[in-house]
């Protein structure tokens, strides 16, 4: 009987003139509206952590291993890295691929200007799919007929220095004596990671390693990749006892780090944006529950003879309120239903159009990144009609107030 009237309500409602219609349209597009601004800060701010973390991931991997020794930042020490070690590894389920690399400060000369930075070395072993993703121009050389003399620069470095693919630069190590390699740029990227842009170029593991005297098996660090980042503790621990075992043997002592132990701060700044999201979250709830808290005391005022009649033929207060609730679950749903297009509708016109920009150096992104989730948007729907029914209780207590003989008299 309750759904029965209020379906004949919200019938009556749609094409009322009086007072409810607007009152109806009013809370219907605020809890839209509401619903709309959630989504999208939702959207924004996993796309935008899942993509400053996946970026992070891919320059440093999940897992790090260097020497104690090396806090300088400046890469001396070598770790010793055989293939034994790999294997024993990657033997942890929860590791997809280990790599090693090299790091070594130069200053690459042109004919009139000059810039330090940081190469890292990588070998046939290294993914240079997160790099080939950002290629603008160029790419890496192949392997079969490649040379050591190659480097891959970011753009900001190569329009500092004057530099496109094909030409070739004066690049000096600095050690015990200077030492001087010509060599030819075959590849620009851009991450629009201006900390790594800035101060990062690639090269030849092979080259690095003789410049440093280090045999094959000698390397800066191990890098290593995780199925899933929520397995970290596991391979951390796996990781910790093989590079400690591995150590007593060689007389080192090697420092295994996450990417979160890498990138306090920045991880920091990002939990951050949970605060503000939050923030968001509290605010349209209150707007949307507040607009459908006025549309529905204007309904019940509106219908206080009706509310009368069935109190006179034996319904109940509890009774009339669930009509009533029944009424605002309508009204819930149609704005929820107006406010998911609206908001999905927006997010899907920046990921597939990127219309909204950002400046690369202060967001590290050059548009506002989007992630829509099944599972976050299921419970965000949820959670928004969960509270915004429970707010309708407020309003349905004016329903024990009404005395029938009265309303009746009335009119």
């Amino acid at each position: 009987m309750e759904r029965f009237l209020a379906k004949r309500l919200y019938g009556q409602e749609d094409a009322a003139r009086g007072g409810s219609r607007p009152a109806i349209i009013i809370a219907k597009a605020g809890i839209a509206l509401g619903l709309a601004v959630m989504i999208v800060a939702m959207a924004v701010t996993r796309g935008f952590k899942g993509e400053i973390r996946g970026k992070v991931t891919d320059f440093s991997q999940h897992i790090r291993v260097s020497n104690y020794r090396t806090g300088s930042g400046v890469i001396e020490i070598p770790v010793t890295c055989t293939d034994s070690v790999l294997d024993a590894l990657q033997e942890c389920p929860d590791i997809v691929h280990v790599q090693r690399y090299i790091d070594k400060p130069c200053i690459v000369r042109t004919d009139t200007l000059f810039q330090g930075l940081i190469l890292k070395g990588i070998g046939s072993e290294y993914d240079r799919s997160f790099y080939e993703k950002y290629m603008v121009m160029g790419g890496f050389p192949e392997l079969a007929d490649s040379t050591d003399t190659w480097i891959v620069l970011s753009r900001p470095l190569a329009l500092r220095l004057g530099l496109d693919v094909g030409d070739r630069a004066d690049v000096y190590f600095m050690q015990e004596r200077i030492r001087m390699r010509r060599m030819t740029v075959t590849g620009i990227f851009e991450t629009n990671f201006s900390d790594y842009d800035n101060h990062h170029g690639i090269a030849d593991r092979t080259l690095l390693q003789r410049l440093n005297g280090w045999n094959g098996d000698e390397c800066s660090g191990i890098e290593l990749r995780l199925v899933k980042a929520d397995d970290m503790e596991r391979a951390y621990l796996h990781v910790t006892k093989v590079m400690n075992k591995w150590g007593e043997d060689m007389g080192e002592q090697y420092l295994v780090q996450t990417m979160n132990d890498m990138n306090t701060g920045l991880f920091a700044w990002l939990d951050v944006l949970d605060l503000n999201v939050w923030i968001i979250l509290a605010l349209m709830s209150g707007i949307a529950g507040f607009t459908m808290i006025s549309g529905l005391l204007i309904i019940i005022f509106e219908r206080t003879s009706t509310i009368g009649i069935l109190k006179a033929i034996g319904a109940s207060d509890g009774t009339v309120r669930k009509v009533f609730l029944r009424l605002a679950s309508f009204i819930i749903i149609k704005g929820m239903v107006i406010g998911n297009l609206i908001g999905i509708g927006l997010c899907v016109i920046q990921k597939l159009f990127r219309i909204v920009p950002l400046d690369p150096a202060n967001y590290y992104l050059d548009c506002v990144p989007i992630h829509i989730g099944v599972g976050w948007l299921v419970l965000l729907n949820a959670v928004m009609f969960t509270l915004s029914m429970l707010m309708m209780l407020v309003p349905c207590m004016v329903i024990s107030r009404i005395v029938p003989s009265r309303t009746i008299r009335f009119e």
